[in-house]
């Protein structure tokens, strides 16, 4: 390969007076925070440099790198995350008032780009593994009945994997939506490490999905806020670039642009001996979280190779710790991993924490995790009593989720809002599925299910409304 992104910057900042954004112009006497932030190498779109939304020269010589190593045919780097892709995405396949499928528990920027270009989604619910309360698989037959049912329908969009590492049947399902004219989008955002090594299943781009969405600094060593897009043909591709410079920052960070950069090199370079290091460091937790006897970690310790319901499969770097059989909740165990081992998981929900990793940990990382959680296993009881979940609803749609989120609306007490049209996403969790979304008919089932989830402390998440117990719902409708 040629000369990195970072080789140049370090060559070129030096010796450059900069007469152009930004206004710190490198002088790290300035200020402290330039030294530690690196601001020496802070450039902006400048001659020598390429254009992101352009790209002719070093920029676009490191996206068909990236294309390579990921297997993709064409490749865009994001420094918006995975929210510019994802819209960007959406916008490329659509036209203002199309219908779309999607999995329920698709992140909230599609949702922003429903509103956005006023489409009509027909929703898919993943199922749900009640021994883990967590959402499961997006099964085959929902898809295929989804397709048939609204054939109006010209693009499937669903997250694979979950947050908790949970995949769905992807090679079936894109074969399925090909066969019958639909566009494929895959939010893999927590799956780039997905396909490098028979240890991580297969990604989405093997599979043949349309776009495919990874945030790299997710489980990949590059700096947060880095992602890609991968886009299976050059037409589709031609639409995708015209559709991030619509959304991307038109001032991108080259010191962003640099890690992706320098994660791709990294992979080409050393993937195979980093990922083997990875999986040496996941089966080590394996062996201490056989120990344990109250707490139950997803896919590892006894419950590995164990049949889970409703689970097509599982991707290994995501260590989902459930207390459900055990007498403290998952906001207690965070606060025991915190205050007595000094570890801050990822996500807490009241059934167990979750805990990341990436290619940045080690064997030793990884035993750490595995004996502080068998140092408070041992201070655990089984339950007292069963822990009963809360299943999601389904609602029924009566007004375009645009119109809806444009529309006045008052605030009403959840225990009152049963026949109303909703002004707001309403998102609990877990499963982190929306409940109701703009222009839905809130019911009693969902009315139940909010108020269990807030008796039972879950974390619900409101779009618009910031009164307590109360949600926003169309005034007029």
């Amino acid at each position: 390969m040629g000369e990195s992104l970072l080789e140049l910057l370090q060559k070129s900042c030096p010796i450059t007076l900069p007469m152009h954004m930004p206004g710190h112009k490198r002088n790290l006497r300035l200020a402290p925070y330039l030294n530690a932030l690196a601001a020496q190498l802070d450039i902006t779109e400048i001659k020598g440099f390429d254009h992101l939304h352009a790209a002719s020269g070093i920029l676009q010589e490191a996206m068909d790198s990236a294309a390579e190593v990921f297997g993709a045919r064409n490749t865009f780097f994001l420094v918006n995350g995975s929210t510019v892709g994802i819209l960007s995405a959406i916008r490329a396949v659509t036209a203002p008032g199309d219908s779309i499928i999607m999995a329920r528990n698709c992140h909230k920027s599609v949702y922003n780009a429903l509103a956005l270009n006023n489409l009509r989604p027909y929703f898919i619910y993943p199922q749900t593994n009640l021994r883990y309360q967590i959402a499961a698989s997006i099964s085959l037959e929902s898809v295929q009945n989804a397709i048939a049912q609204h054939q109006d329908a010209r693009v499937l969009v669903i997250t694979c994997p979950t947050y908790e590492g949970v995949i769905s049947d992807l090679p079936a399902i894109v074969s399925h939506a090909h066969r019958h004219g639909l566009t494929v989008i895959v939010d893999e955002a927590h799956g780039s490490h997905l396909g490098f090594t028979p240890y991580f299943p297969k990604s989405a781009i093997a599979a043949g999905a349309d776009i495919v969405i990874h945030s790299l600094h997710k489980t990949l060593p590059s700096l947060t806020q880095t992602a890609l897009a991968h886009v299976r043909t050059p037409a589709l591709a031609s639409e995708m670039q015209r559709q991030l410079a619509v959304f991307e920052t038109t001032s991108p960070s080259f010191l962003l642009l640099a890690s992706i950069d320098g994660c791709v090199r990294l992979l080409r370079e050393r993937g195979e001996e980093l990922f083997a290091n990875w999986e040496q460091a996941m089966e080590a937790f394996h062996q201490k979280a056989l120990g344990l006897h109250h707490l139950r970690v997803l896919g590892y310790g006894r419950e590995r190779g164990l049949a889970l319901e409703n689970v097509h499969g599982l991707e290994p770097s995501k260590v989902f710790v459930s207390t459900i059989n055990t007498n403290i909740s998952g906001y207690e165990l965070a606060e025991l991993l915190r205050n007595d081992h000094s570890t801050e998981p990822e996500m807490i929900t009241p059934q167990g924490v979750l805990c990341m990793t990436g290619m940045g940990d080690t064997v030793e990382t990884m035993e750490q995790l595995g004996d502080s959680l068998l140092a408070i296993d041992r201070r655990l009881r089984p339950a007292s009593a069963v822990k009963i979940p809360l299943m999601a609803p389904q609602v029924q749609s009566k007004v375009p989720i645009a119109t809806a989120e444009r529309a006045p609306f008052i605030s009403l007490p959840i225990e009152d809002s049963e026949g109303y049209v909703m002004a707001e996403t309403i998102v609990v969790y877990p499963p982190g599925i929306p409940v109701v979304v703009p222009g839905e008919l809130m019911n009693l089932q969902a009315i139940r299910y909010l108020l269990a989830a807030r008796e039972a402390h879950n974390t619900i998440l409101r779009s618009r409304s910031d009164i307590d117990g109360q949600v926003a719902v169309l005034r007029d409708a």
